[in-house]
């Protein structure tokens, strides 16, 4: 007797989730984008270092793309962070997850950068680059996630130029780090029904150090470790992600619409700022940010509202580089200039050699998502995720709240 094949439908979730993947390549491809044809370009940097000019380096939406990409990042971010932590059965369940999802790809890229920006010299292929090359205490400082500055300080290396990440995108990562910190201590400490009150008083404080800072053109060196704290400028991202996911179950809660208002103002603190009494009008920077708000904005509302509009998302390659696109975020940039030099000193034309090194990072982010990544993930978890476990069971103070029964 033949038995009957199993036909999976795929749920109204299922194509959110594969808009949220469609959505995580489009940002990742957009911060590709501006480390390809506009970081090492005039007016960023000077000369320009491409073989094909800086023609679309001055083309707005490509300077902004690499912030919008990021920025969309923390926006979704923020969104499964929430959606995990309900989840999660406890801290420790929430630190182990967080671990292998972060660090297997961080280590494996960083390494494979700093062999190749070390061994091919990349530092002497351009002349006004000051330094490429990686140090030991950069390599290190990104496999933990930890500024380079704050590690040389810490163990009091003295360096001839300031230490730096293995690749200039690696401080989101530090951010990222911050962020689920911050709101993995809160929403274990705190009762369910006060957890968003009190992510709006963080939010709030956030907002506040910020416009101090921008009002007074920095920090008192006192409220540095608060700033590190409460991320101002950044924490608002990921806290509108944070209201995306709650907003599904709770809709216009007193709460979330305090949180959309407090994240909104963070935003946009620099526009408000600009329009201060005495203001000429609205800055560059401040219309600046406006624009980026709205390219970061648009896409998530209509995730939000499941539009038609992202259906070009769930497309089979948009979803390949989704779930390929934390490799892919964190190996691109110079190592993708390595691959335009060499192409191009091949004799390759410069705008076939730029399209040659975007396929192949994103070839090599797919390869490592899954000989990587992936296996990476489930080593760690295999290997402590019980221990996590146990731990919890004996220890009722580990448990997220509504678990401690």
């Amino acid at each position: 007797m033949t038995a009957t094949p199993v036909i999976r439908i795929k749920t109204a979730s299922d194509q959110r989730l594969e808009v949220l993947d469609g959505m995580r390549g489009l940002a990742a491809l957009m911060v590709v984008a501006y480390h390809f044809f506009a970081r090492w370009a005039e007016p960023q940097f000077t000369p320009t270092l491409y073989a094909h000019g800086d023609d679309l380096a001055t083309f707005l939406p490509l300077q902004l793309a690499g912030e919008v990409g990021v920025h969309l990042f923390f926006l979704i971010s923020g969104f499964v962070i929430m959606m995990t932590l309900e989840r999660a059965t406890g801290l420790l369940d929430f630190i182990v997850k967080r671990a292998a999802r972060l660090w297997p790809a961080m280590l494996v890229c960083a390494t494979l950068s700093t062999l190749i920006i070390n061994v091919s010299g990349v530092g002497n292929l351009y002349e006004n680059v000051t330094r490429w090359q990686v140090t030991p205490v950069e390599y290190l400082s990104s496999i933990v996630f930890i500024p380079p500055d704050m590690t040389a300080s810490l163990f009091g290396i003295q360096q001839s130029d300031m230490p730096r990440w293995v690749e200039g995108v690696y401080w989101t990562l530090w951010s990222e780090v911050r962020f689920y910190a911050l709101i993995a201590i809160a929403f274990w400490l705190s009762p369910r029904s006060l957890f968003l009150w009190v992510w709006a008083a963080l939010q709030a404080l956030s907002f506040g150090v910020d416009v101090l800072q921008q009002a007074m053109g920095g920090l008192p060196g006192g409220l540095w470790p608060l700033a590190m704290l409460v991320q101002p400028a950044m924490l608002a991202w990921f806290t509108l992600g944070l209201v995306s996911w709650k907003w599904r179950d709770l809709g216009a809660h007193p709460a979330l619409l305090l949180l959309a208002t407090i994240a909104g103002l963070s935003v946009l603190v620099g526009p408000i700022i600009s329009l201060a009494p005495g203001a000429t009008g609205i800055s560059e920077s401040a219309a600046r940010q406006i624009i980026m708000l709205l390219m970061v904005g648009l896409p998530f509302v209509l995730f939000l509202t499941g539009s038609v509009l992202l259906k070009p998302l769930t497309w089979p390659p948009f979803i390949a580089v989704g779930l390929a696109s934390y490799p892919l975020y964190l190996f691109h940039e110079r190592p993708g200039m390595v691959y335009m030099y060499w192409l191009n000193s091949a004799g390759i034309p410069p705008w076939i050699s730029v399209a040659l090194a975007i396929i192949i990072v994103i070839a090599t982010a797919l390869l490592l998502h899954r000989f990587a990544e992936i296996p990476g993930k489930r080593f760690i978890l295999g290997h402590t995720l019980s221990g996590a476990e146990r731990l919890q069971a004996r220890f009722r103070i580990f448990r997220m709240p509504g678990n401690r029964n």
